[in-house]
């Protein structure tokens, strides 16, 4: 075992050299009648340790984490490792059938750390530039980062976010409607031309909205935390895109990819503010029980917390 591996790898490497040092003797002594005795004391084994291992039978956990681990490994196949250890421990306590002993994360994340199963997440870091435009139409910012909703359909966002197309020169833009109580995509489109969100500026999209008595609310310019759950969603799906569907090479192919993640992220992407459940899986409750839809509020992050409390001290200051 290469040095700088994790512990728990470590420990389970050198389990599994023992495992095979002594199912290589028990092999020797059925085939070829090799003494025990004498290959233990070549291999430097002790005889107790080796006729305890002969005695073996699986425990309850061992067999538990067996099953486990099978499982772990579908998955991380399915979605070509999407899924880190959180992420995972989510998805199988979501498969659990009633009464079944629920499973912890320390337990995925050593089933995974000791088996090498681990995310291959693509990390975005782009700077996009777009060019000024002039609103024909504007509106008050009147969400003010408030995020929390108590029900499907009392607070949409959305926003239009570029794909490049490796290996070309095209681009692929994702139009989203976005649901802030399940973080529900209600509608998407995919186009190959986008006006930066010009048309959200326009008077007859204002219009439409006023027909069906809803409020619209504005970002400030270059705010792009006023839309946070939008932007952080957008980036999420660019991710569960690039993982399982890397190998893209033209407009349709890129397309296809996004709506099978857009699908994959509604049916079997766990998140944890939902306790483990997927956008599909809150949507499809509250709807069935529109008067009792469960309340998931954010939680603060201390970072955040600790950053607002720093600008509101530096603008005391500068008062």
């Amino acid at each position: 075992m290469p040095a700088g591996q994790p512990k728990q790898r470590q420990i389970a490497f050198k389990q599994k050299q023992k495992q095979a040092l002594y199912n290589l003797i028990k092999e020797c002594y059925q085939e070829y009648s090799w003494s025990i005795e004498w290959m233990r004391r070549q291999a430097r084994i002790a005889r107790s340790a080796y006729y305890k291992w002969l005695d073996h039978k699986p425990s309850q956990r061992e067999l538990r984490d067996q099953k486990i681990l099978k499982r772990i490994k579908e998955i991380a196949k399915s979605n070509n490792s999407l899924f880190g250890s959180p992420k995972m421990t989510m998805a199988l306590n979501n498969e659990l059938a009633a009464g079944e002993t629920k499973i912890y994360h320390r337990t995925g994340a050593r089933l995974m750390c000791v088996n090498g199963i681990y995310t291959s997440k693509a990390r975005f870091n782009k700077t996009y530039r777009y060019k000024a435009s002039r609103p024909e139409e504007t509106a008050e910012n009147i969400l003010h980062r408030n995020f929390n909703a108590s029900s499907p359909n009392e607070k949409w966002c959305t926003d239009i976010t570029e794909e490049k197309i490796p290996g070309t020169s095209q681009k692929i833009f994702l139009c989203t409607i976005f649901d802030l109580y399940d973080r529900f995509p209600v509608g998407y489109a995919l186009s190959k031309h986008s006006d930066r969100g010009f048309q959200f500026t326009r008077a007859p999209f204002k219009h439409e909205l006023e027909e069906h008595g809803m409020s619209q609310s504005m970002s400030r310019v270059g705010r792009c935390i006023d839309n946070g759950p939008m932007e952080g969603w957008q980036g999420l799906i660019k991710e569960i895109r690039a993982v399982p569907y890397p190998n893209v090479n033209s407009y349709e192919e890129m397309k296809t990819a996004f709506k099978a993640s857009i699908a994959y992220y509604i049916h079997h992407d766990p998140q944890e503010r939902f306790n483990g459940k997927t956008a599909g899986q809150v949507r499809k409750e509250a709807k069935d029980n529109p008067d009792q839809a469960a309340a998931y509020p954010i939680k603060q992050d201390k970072r955040y917390i600790a950053f607002w409390k720093k600008i509101k001290a530096k603008k005391k200051q500068l008062v």
